[in-house]
């Protein structure tokens, strides 16, 4: 793997993705819900991403298998770590909630390892270890407080545990001859059904009817319709402890808007805390171990 034909795919990623943070926080000052605000441009790129791949590539081929992987991706990769994030980020503060968006790495190379994917290596633990400890030193100089109640920590584990699986699912069982179009759809349409689930349970799943408001809805539908567009093709030429370092991207913009858009203050660890990811993933350009034997193998004929 040649880290330097990733830059562009894992940058354009992670700081479009990346971009929802400070895009919600607007939005939160003109009405809109937290679940209002991840359902409503969530449905509006799907059924945008669906017209498009049906404009130009017409109707998939396999619809039931393509609808199976986006339902599976949409659930673990999305809907349920962003519902358990928005909960998260009520009961125990923002600071927290962004702890636990930091580990999805740690245990995307757990499961690697532990499926047989890929052998123990040294380079790859390291470079985790200081992805994490940059994503952890960000998060200190903000001022973020990691006090919680076993309920809490439970729930801040789970949800790198499901993004990591998520990692595994995709990369090992996208639809042969499916393209990001149609994946991207299909995932962020399942996503959206289960959102209006859980914001209709607690209703609040009706946005403020002005124009600010769904104004910013739309924007947000249009991050996310280029963002997933690059998530998949990433997600292709990317094994999956690569591709979770989005996450640790996906930080940037929001440290970035918030200082020179909001007036926050520009902590003094983003210097370092940016250093030490840029040199884990320096260290991941070194291609990783040949498998074990008993590696789990991808769909047949699915796009690598």
């Amino acid at each position: 793997m040649n880290l330097s034909r990733l830059w562009p795919l894992l940058l354009g990623t992670g700081i479009t993705l990346g971009l929802g943070t400070p895009i919600a926080k607007v939005a939160a000052h003109h009405g809109v819900g937290a679940l209002a605000f991840a359902l409503w441009p969530t449905l509006a790129a799907g059924l945008l991403l669906g017209a498009i791949g049906l404009f130009r590539q017409g109707r998939p081929a396999d619809l039931p298998r393509l609808v199976r992987f986006g339902s599976v991706a949409g659930l673990f990769g999305h809907a349920l770590p962003m519902s358990a994030v928005f909960w998260l980020s009520s009961h125990a503060g923002a600071g927290f909630a962004s702890f636990s968006l930091a580990l999805p790495p740690v245990f995307t190379l757990l499961f690697t390892m532990l499926l047989g994917l890929e052998r123990p290596a040294l380079r790859r633990g390291v470079a985790v270890g200081l992805g994490l400890s940059g994503a952890l030193l960000m998060l200190a100089g903000r001022g973020g407080s990691f006090e919680a109640t076993p309920t809490l920590l439970a729930m801040a584990l789970a949800i790198p545990v499901t993004i990591g699986a998520a990692n595994i699912y995709r990369a090992r069982r996208m639809p042969p001859g499916a393209s990001g179009v149609w994946m991207s759809s299909m995932t962020l349409l399942a996503s959206s059904s289960m959102l209006a689930l859980a914001a209709l349970a607690q209703g609040s799943i009706a946005p403020p009817l002005t124009a600010p408001a769904l104004a910013w809805l739309a924007l947000q539908a249009g991050v996310l319709t280029v963002g997933y567009l690059f998530y998949f093709a990433l997600q292709r030429r990317a094994e999956p402890v690569t591709f979770s370092f989005i996450g640790y991207v996906m930080m940037l913009p929001g440290v970035t808007i918030g200082t020179f858009a909001f007036g926050e203050r520009l902590p003094w660890t983003v210097w370092p805390a940016a250093a030490l990811v840029f040199v884990a993933l320096l260290l991941l350009q070194r291609p990783a171990r040949a498998p074990m034997p008993l590696a789990v193998q991808r769909d047949e004929g699915a796009p690598v």
